[in-house]
């Protein structure tokens, strides 16, 4: 893979940025913190996505989105892909609508997993397309941050995991971790399976136990089932002779029922004929009082009238609306009235005037303004003009006497060609410039005369205007105000023609008021109605009364022969009462026998039932027991399998699998060593030092035949071995990827603590690695004359940029 260019917008310090990579060795170089690595991130970035990586620690603070575009070749063809960041509310994630691959200038729209996946297709790099990882062949073939690799030199489970990652036999650990994982599962499986059938014999024991129990309590229900049946047989004889008992007094309850029957009506019948003789009393009464009120009521006569109270009430509401109608014109008048007074009083004399010939004295003031108005336009027009020439005029005498000045200082020189020319020319010349002075003066003069003129003419004119516009308002003020008048003077009279009309009505009736004396012959009317109504409701009681009193004495008779015959049925029913002796008794002591009887079998049936119930009971336990039996020899099939797995998994998985690892890793060690051997022989010059890497894949210094650890070294050396070990892994990993073979190498702050004198080793690598493009980032000025290309990056103002030295 070779890097062509790469476009940054708003990712962490930059802003826009765009770079064009060369081939040979590049030099990014700049301050800590200037945005060196950024440009780093941004490449991993495009390629493969966020992978660890935060969103947020790449998206500018400042901006809501942000994105790379990188160019770049594999093989010969050329490929550009962009991916971008957007912020949202939540949270900020890649952009699918915006995120894309170009090949050979066509564009695919992709979303970030599947151009993640694109990508590893055209690198040919064998691993999963997992959108939150890193790619393992590039972080090893190509980039891997310097710090990432100490970071992997002082931790051996890390160190192991990124030789397992590099070399792609992760599967061997992740297999035996799952294994062990696996295993402590079917351990713990394997324990609950074995509580679950270990009851088997303690369950078989009590299904034994129920089946005996079943057996005793069936032969107890058979003894009671027997004893039941002959207390029924007693209960049956004994029911017979209590129906019979109560048929008997069935008999009695009806005649003893009819018998207060009776008696009822007959007091019923007493009381009725008590009753009808206090309502002959009110009767009598009632139809004294009747004639009485009629008597008086016959003395109430007819008012002397032909009209219904309809009609009068109709005649009576018309007059209130008249009057109603006069007295609110009255009131009208009066408000028009004082109107009028008040008008009189503002206006004066000119209540009187002609409207028409003010208004027309009007319409001339009006036009007369216009006039003078339009006068005044063209006054002031002329004082523009006037203006405008005299500015003019001006500006030609300033430049002419201008001329005379500089002719002046010429001497005999022409102000043209600068030639000599005689006195006398340039005397003409001088002369004939005075005379347009003296020329355009006197113009001046005349216009700044006329100026004045125009000037005094147009305030005379606006005077007389502003007067005209006097005079002309108070005609308008005075206008509505006689219009007003001569309106309300003109409403005046009809108002008083329409009092006059309405003040006929009454006149039908002098001296008393029409309403009133409707009113007061309504009111007699409506006595008389009510009194004629009055006595056709007394003759109509009168009537039903008479008719109830001859209702009532037929009701009487018939009363007293339904009483006289009640009295002799009564008589006989009691005779008959008293042939049936004491039922009573009889009845409460069979009963009583009776209740016994049933008590006893509802013993013995709840006996029969708690014994039936508790034998289904222990027949269901026994079920259940059976159940729970075979349920458990199950659980102990299935356990004796997880034992199975679990000696297969003890015994031979886990074994072999870690021989199969130890054995993987034995054979990349030794190629691994040397090349690490030969990297370091590079970086550190010491004839005492010597440096291996042991079968944990841990880098080993040795010192005049010691041992030294890594964390005892200077920066210096730590930085060599923790580059040796790098460019170890890269150099293993381009012979396992097709598409990684002598192309593209990144190295992050390679000679981070190096001497002057480890810096000089650099030269000697470079040309070791024979790689096609190298890109070096680094703080270190020493570096440049060791590359072919140098960028220089600087921060301003919290913002990157990028410049190309050579």
């Amino acid at each position: 893979m070779i890097l062509n260019s790469i476009i940054i917008d708003n990712i962490r310090s930059y802003e826009h940025e765009e770079v064009e990579f060369p081939r040979g060795i590049s030099l990014f170089e700049g301050d800590i913190g200037s945005g060196k690595s950024t440009v780093l991130m941004a490449i991993e970035f495009a390629l493969f996505g966020l992978g660890s990586q935060k969103a947020e620690a790449l998206l500018s603070k400042k901006y809501d989105s942000g994105s790379v575009i990188l160019d770049f070749s594999v093989d010969g063809e050329r490929y550009e892909i962009k991916r971008t960041l957007m912020r949202k509310k939540s949270a900020i994630n890649q952009d699918p609508k915006n995120s894309w691959i170009k090949i050979a200038n066509e564009k695919e729209l992709l979303s970030p997993s599947e151009l993640k996946q694109r990508v590893l297709q055209i690198l040919k790099f064998n691993e999963p397309a997992d959108p939150k990882a890193e790619s393992k062949i590039f972080r090893y073939a190509i980039f891997t941050p310097q710090e990432a690799m100490k970071e992997v030199l002082f931790d051996s489970a890390k160190r192991l995991e990124t030789i397992r990652k590099a070399f792609g036999i992760e599967d061997y650990s992740i297999a035996h971790s799952n294994a062990r994982e696996l295993l402590s599962e079917i351990k713990t499986k394997a324990a609950v399976l074995q509580v679950k059938f270990s009851d088997i014999s303690e369950l078989e024991s009590q299904i034994n136990e129920s089946k005996k129990m079943i057996s005793e309590i069936n032969e107890e229900i058979s003894k009671k089932q027997n004893e039941s049946k002959n207390l029924q047989s007693q209960e049956e004889k004994n029911n017979d002779e209590l129906r019979n008992l109560r048929a008997k007094n069935n008999a009695k309850i009806k005649l003893e029922s009819r018998k207060e029957n009776l008696e009822e009506k007959i007091e019923s019948g007493k009381e009725r004929i008590e009753n009808i003789e206090k309502d002959f009393e009110s009767f009598e009464i009632e139809l004294k009082n009747n004639n009485e009120k009629m008597e008086k009521l016959i003395e109430i006569k007819k008012p002397n009238t032909t009209k219904s109270i309809a009609e009068l009430t109709s005649e009576i509401k018309k007059f209130q609306e008249t009057n109603n109608d006069l007295i609110k014109l009255e009131s009208e008048k009066d408000s028009i009235t004082s109107d009028i007074a008040r008008l009189k009083e503002s206006l004066g004399d000119k209540i009187n005037s002609d409207k028409e010939s003010i208004e027309k004295t009007l319409d001339d003031l009006v036009q007369e303004k216009e006039s003078l108005e339009k006068f005044a336009a063209e006054i002031k027009e002329k004082l523009d003009q006037v203006k405008d020439s005299r500015v003019h005029k001006e500006t030609l005498k300033n430049s002419l006497e201008k001329e005379i000045s500089k002719f002046a200082a010429l001497g005999n020189a022409c102000p043209t060609c600068k030639q000599e020319i005689t006195e006398s020319h340039h005397h003409g010349l001088v002369d004939e410039k005075k005379k347009e002075v003296d020329a355009l003066t006197l113009e001046l003069q005349s216009i700044t005369d006329s100026f004045f003129e125009s000037n005094s003419k147009s305030k005379e004119i606006q005077t007389k205007i502003e007067s005209y516009e006097q005079e002309i308002q108070q005609i308008q003020r005075i206008l509505p105000g006689i219009e007003e008048y001569h309106r309300k003077t003109a409403l005046i009279s009809q108002i008083e023609a329409k009092i006059n009309r309405l003040k006929e009505n009454f006149s039908g009736f002098e001296g008393n008021n029409p309403v009133e004396h409707l009113t007061e012959i309504k009111d007699s009317l409506v006595i008389y109605e009510n009194a004629t109504e009055q006595i056709k409701q007394i003759v109509e009681a009168k009537q039903k009364v008479e008719k109830l009193i001859s209702n009532y004495q037929r009701e009487i008779e018939l009363t007293e022969s339904q009483i006289t015959q009640r009295e002799s049925e009564l008589k006989e029913i009691q005779l008959e009462l008293e042939s049936f002796g004491n039922l009573d008794k009889e009845i409460s002591g069979k009963e009583e026998e009776l209740d016994s009887l049933r008590n006893e079998i509802s013993k013995i049936s709840s006996t029969i039932a708690a014994s039936q119930e508790k034998s289904n009971n222990e027949t269901q336990k026994i079920e259940q027991n059976k159940l729970k039996v075979n349920e458990s020899k199950k659980w102990e099939v299935r356990y004796k399998k997880f034992v199975q797995f679990q000696e297969w998994l003890e015994v031979f998985f886990i074994p072999t699998i870690s021989q199969i690892e130890k054995q993987v890793l034995l054979s990349i060690l030794q190629n691994f060593n040397e090349t690490y051997s030969r990297w370091y022989s590079i970086l550190v010059e010491d004839p005492t030092k010597e440096s291996r890497i042991d079968e944990n894949f841990t880098p080993i210094v040795n010192q005049d035949g010691y041992d030294q650890e890594v964390g005892f070294l200077s920066g210096g050396e730590k930085t060599s071995i923790a580059l040796a070990y790098r460019l170890t892994l890269n150099s293993l990993m381009r012979k396992e990827t097709e598409s990684m073979k002598s192309n593209l190498l990144i190295l992050d702050e390679p000679t981070d603590g190096f001497s002057k004198n480890q810096l000089g080793k650099v030269r000697e690598l470079l040309d070791e690695l024979k790689s096609e493009q190298i890109v070096l980032v680094s703080h270190e000025k020493e570096l440049e004359g060791y590359v072919d290309n140098i960028f220089q990056i600087s921060k301003s103002n919290g913002i990157s940029k990028i410049v190309r030295m050579n």
